[in-house]
């Protein structure tokens, strides 16, 4: 028979509280994230509202709620809610219905911004532009275009339903993805049909859209400027030699001089390799900086970006309607929003200061590069910034995951100060970000017919005193999207 037994013992364990758990999911988010579960929090929580950029105090919901209450003394409450008008008398029923709606509602909410108006049109007399919100319109597809295209082209309904098919199977860079067999296959129709109809769709702007490969989109694009024609048209076939700048080759093989063979590279240079790139699928997305960086009387001054703090508070006016004769079921439904609201207002705060205290940090470390630029970026790794400001290295990482400074030489993330470093011969340190910034500008400043090899590379950053690897120079240049000496090398001086 096993005996049963009682034992204390004690123990330590790491527990992570509601709190902690929202603190660090809101740290680590970036703006544009935290600003759709903010969202979220309003809608779902009653409690919880935003206060408008007008800088409204804590009380103006509740003065909203009593003078909603108290609508059956029109005639008194409407000279405080709207302005007298002129050479027009203000409608006591229109005032009291705005009054009712209280601070849950009010005519925008309900039929928007844009109610009875015309949206590219101004009432007469009227000097102002439309809203500039009715003047937006989502950018143009590639799709959108060669259907456009197809429509005003297409002679039947065959043609337009192969064109169709066709379209739906160009991808973005304007390459046809599908076998012309298998579009046929999908079209119930005959191959030549669908070659009948692709060629009606190369036609098409943009000129090389629809090709089955780089060759023959740039021969499309030769077409259509007119120089169909050698030695630009011979140089396609063989663009592996001209993608290794084997010129002797290509002088030996098409058996033309150098002059006429760098006119010939400089034709083909000039063409679109990707000519559906030039319509966009989605929107541009711009970077919010989340904290600002100026120079004021000498010294950098770290700001919190404000547009990027949402300022949040409790409703008073729920809050406070607590009352004796609420079920149980009720009070416990305000009392858990009511906390909710209090964490999530307070894990906001702490976000705010942490990310503060970050990006000062990040400045008393990367002052010289603020100063002097890039090539004086210092090593920096997230310990340092988590010893220097008392917080654990996690906690640095989750602050500078997709969080960006603005400073007088660009926005960047917070990621870009932190980089490894490179001994010298001299025992002093060097950033990789510094030693890449480098090797651009030796680059930039090479010789166009003999580049500067990687080994070279490396010699001459050894004379500056940065002791680095051949191929560790050719990891940063693959890094710097910089392409090898001899895909360099250019028969131009």
């Amino acid at each position: 028979m096993v005996g049963l037994e009682l034992k204390l013992r004690m123990g330590m364990q790491l527990v992570m509280t509601p709190q902690l758990q929202m603190a660090i999911k809101l740290l680590q988010m970036s703006t544009l994230d935290l600003s759709d579960y903010l969202q979220e929090e309003l809608e779902k929580n009653p409690l919880l509202e935003k206060v408008d950029e007008s800088g409204a105090d804590s009380n103006d919901s509740e003065t909203a709620t009593s003078k909603s209450s108290s609508s059956d003394n029109t005639s008194e409450t409407t000279p405080e809610i709207s302005e007298p008008k002129k050479d027009k008398e203000i409608d006591v029923a229109d005032t009291s219905l705005n009054d009712d709606l209280g601070v849950d509602a009010s005519w925008e909410d309900v039929y928007g911004d844009s109610y009875g108006a015309v949206p590219f049109e101004n009432a007469p007399g009227s000097m102002e532009a439309p809203p500039i919100e009715n003047t937006l319109s989502n950018g143009q597809t590639l799709q959108d275009h060669l259907i456009w295209q197809l429509g005003v082209s297409a002679m039947d309904d065959k043609e337009r339903t192969l064109g169709l098919t066709i379209i739906d199977a160009v991808d973005e860079n304007g390459y046809l993805t599908t076998d012309l067999q298998a579009l046929a296959d999908m079209a119930n129709s005959t191959l030549d049909d669908v070659e009948d109809a692709l060629l009606l769709i190369q036609s098409f702007e943009p000129a090389g859209v629809a090709a089955q490969n780089l060759s023959e989109c740039l021969k499309m694009q030769l077409k259509s400027l007119g120089k169909a024609v050698s030695p630009y048209v011979d140089l396609l076939d063989h663009l592996e030699d001209l993608a290794r700048r084997d010129f002797r080759k290509l002088r030996r093989i098409l058996k033309i001089s150098e002059e006429e063979l760098a006119d010939a590279v400089s034709v083909i240079q000039s063409l679109n390799p990707k000519p559906g790139l030039a319509f966009g699928s989605d929107q541009t997305n711009y970077v919010v900086p989340d904290v600002f960086v100026r120079k004021i009387e000498g010294e950098w001054v770290v700001e919190i970006n404000p547009d990027t703090v949402p300022n949040l508070r409790i409703n008073r006016a729920y809050e406070n309607s607590v009352s004796s004769r609420m079920s149980a079921k009720d009070k416990q439904f305000l009392t858990d929003n009511s906390r909710s609201a209090q964490w999530l207002i307070k894990s906001l705060e702490q976000r705010s200061s942490t990310i503060f205290r970050v990006a000062e940090s990040i400045v008393r470390f990367q002052k010289d590069f603020l100063d002097k630029g890039p090539e004086h970026l210092k090593p920096l790794i997230l310990k340092d910034v988590a010893d220097d400001i008392g917080v654990h290295e996690s906690t640095t990482s989750r602050v500078t995951s997709n969080k960006y400074m603005h400073t007088p030489r660009g926005i960047f993330e917070l990621k870009f100060f932190f980089s490894s470093s490179l001994g010298s011969v001299t025992g002093e340190t060097h950033s990789s970000e510094a030693v890449k910034y480098k090797i651009k500008k030796l680059v930039a400043n090479e010789s166009l017919r003999r580049p500067l090899s990687d080994e070279k590379l490396a010699n001459l950053l050894s004379e500056q005193g940065i002791d680095v690897a051949r191929r560790t120079v050719a990891k940063y240049r693959d890094a710097l999207n910089i392409p090898s000496s001899s895909r360099r090398k250019q028969l131009s001086p």
